[in-house]
């Protein structure tokens, strides 16, 4: 497997909730073709983009929210270039036109059908012409511009969303002590990125238990837990980092498959009991690529956005094999805690990012801290209960079949609720 492409690929930094972050690289992208002011703005969306984009706080605005405003944002102030980070440079000014296009009604949005999981369409209409820009596949993937219909840029893998990459195929067929392994191989320069992915992430944890933000849930639960109690002082750090992220503040994270809850709920845990037990930096970084190789292992089965909660079913199960790596567990504990962290968690649906999002990590974290805890000192599970099997393939292989058929009604309902 090449995991220099997968990690290049799954884990990298984001600005703000990954959905409206799309829709803004595909604002801006629109704009830096259009060469003129946008005077109205329509945004064509996969269900997905639409519901993880409706509610959440877009970052350095004071307050604005959802796919609306990430829309006229990047039209207005975005770089394009800068991927996921797009609206890293806005301004108050940029952000009070942004709000008044809005309110006018000049941004508007639909759902489209028969697109990729995660599609974001932007079209902008000026005064004399019209530019448009579609992200799909990934989110950070630009895979078309158009200036006046005429296509003038595409993406020399502009239908990658058709195809699986190689290393997540690599990823779906490997049982788990592959990827067991597969965390012991990373080189250094990879070792010193992961590394860099845990010190961002706890800065932003840091951010939330020092003040509230969004539901403060963190902060809150921080202030009752004990000093020694490790597993508390998790859930409280990683609930607060949640806080900070899905409130809007200007603060990158570091994602993982392509979600930065994801990347919150794979990296904080296993960092902080690092810490804690004085492991070494070698071993804090093959645990955290072993949290992010359950991760994607387990999203390449599931799909990029999905009816279920990713932080709880994949990166709460990364969380869970780390902790044990840590604590000096086996393979084969590790593989334990991940079906028991399933055990758990598995029928948490994602209705939307929004600040509730908080309460979903910090219930990942701890089911993590949890886990590795009952797979190191407690009964193995020596066969499936219910669809959870102890073999990592098979539960995988279980999680995309109930995600991609038996939550389909879910995403339905969820969808109806959410236009009501």
């Amino acid at each position: 497997m090449d995991l220099n492409a997968f990690f290049s690929a799954e884990v990298k930094t984001a600005l703000g909730c990954t959905e409206p972050g799309a829709v803004a690289l595909a604002a801006a992208a629109a704009a830096a073709r259009l060469g003129e002011p946008a005077r109205r703005i329509h945004l064509r969306l996969s269900a997905n983009i639409f519901k993880n984009g409706k509610s959440v706080g877009i970052p350095g605005t004071g307050g604005l929210a959802g796919n609306l405003a990430a829309a006229a944002l990047g039209a207005l102030a975005g770089d394009a270039e800068a991927g996921l980070e797009a609206l890293r440079n806005i301004t108050e000014d940029d952000v009070a036109l942004a709000a008044a296009l809005c309110d006018a009604g000049a941004v508007s949005q639909e759902i489209v059908q028969d697109v990729p999981v995660v599609y974001a369409e932007v079209e902008l209409v000026g005064d004399t012409r019209r530019a448009l820009a579609v992200v799909a596949g990934r989110h950070d993937h630009l895979a078309e511009v158009r200036l006046e219909g005429e296509v003038v840029f595409r993406a020399a893998d502009a239908h990658a969303a058709d195809h699986l990459p190689p290393y997540l195929a690599d990823l779906q067929r490997a049982a788990f002590d592959d990827l067991w392994t597969f965390a012991s191989e990373v080189d250094e320069e990879l070792a010193d990125f992961l590394r860099s992915g845990a010190e961002l992430n706890t800065a932003v944890a840091a951010m939330g238990l020092a003040e509230p933000h969004g539901l403060g849930a963190g902060h809150t639960l921080a202030a009752f837990a004990r000093e020694d109690d490790l597993g508390a002082r998790i859930k409280a750090a990683t609930t607060a980092a949640a806080d900070v992220r899905m409130a809007g503040a200007r603060q990158a994270v570091m994602s993982s498959a392509g979600s930065g809850n994801h990347g919150l709920t794979a990296i904080i845990p296993p960092a902080l009991a690092a810490a804690a037990w004085s492991r070494s930096p070698r071993e804090l970084a093959e645990a955290l690529a072993l949290s992010h190789l359950v991760t994607g292992a387990i999203k390449a089965r599931t799909g990029r956005l999905t009816p279920i909660c990713g932080c709880a079913v994949a990166a709460g199960a990364g969380a869970a094999a780390a902790l044990v790596r840590l604590a000096g567990g086996s393979a084969a504990q590790a593989e334990q805690a991940v079906a028991l962290v399933l055990s758990s968690v598995l029928g948490m649906i994602c209705d939307g990012a929004k600040a509730g999002c908080a309460l979903k990590v910090g219930t990942a974290a701890a089911e993590a801290w949890g886990a590795h805890l009952l797979a190191l000192h407690g009964p193995a599970m020596r066969g499936a209960e219910g669809v959870v099997d102890p073999d990592f393939r098979r539960t995988s292989q279980a999680l995309g079949e109930l995600s991609s058929m038996g939550f389909a009604a879910v995403d339905v309902a969820v969808l109806r609720l959410l236009q009501r």
